[in-house]
C-alpha cells in the first residue's frame, strides 16, 4: 500500500524513485570510490570485502584495499580497488 502510494507522488511530481523512497543510490566514480546513499548499516568489513544492508537485500562490495573512508547515517563512502558489486539477498 505504501509502496503504491510513494510511486504514485513520485510520478504525479516527476520525481525519481529514489526521491520518495528507501532505495540505495549508488554512485561509482572509476574503479576507486563508491558512494552509497540509503543504506542500513554495515554487515562485515575487510580491505578485499565489505558488505552493507538496504532494502534491496546486502549490497557486497569486493575489490583490494578496500576502506571506509566516510560514514554516516544516510551514506558511506568506500575506497580502494572496488572489482564487482552485487546485491545478495
Amino acid at each position: 500500500m505504501v509502496k503504491g502510494i510513494r510511486k504514485t507522488f513520485a510520478d504525479a511530481f516527476e520525481l525519481p524513485a529514489e526521491a520518495v523512497s528507501a532505495l540505495p543510490v549508488i554512485t561509482l566514480t572509476g574503479q576507486i570510490d563508491m558512494i552509497i546513499e540509503n543504506y542500513g548499516g554495515v554487515v562485515e568489513y575487510s580491505t578485499e570485502k565489505i558488505m552493507l544492508n538496504t532494502v534491496c537485500g546486502i549490497l557486497k562490495i569486493d575489490g583490494t584495499k578496500l576502506d571506509i573512508k566516510y560514514m554516516n547515517s544516510q551514506c558511506v563512502t568506500v575506497t580502494g580497488v572496488i572489482s564487482a558489486f552485487s546485491f545478495v539477498e
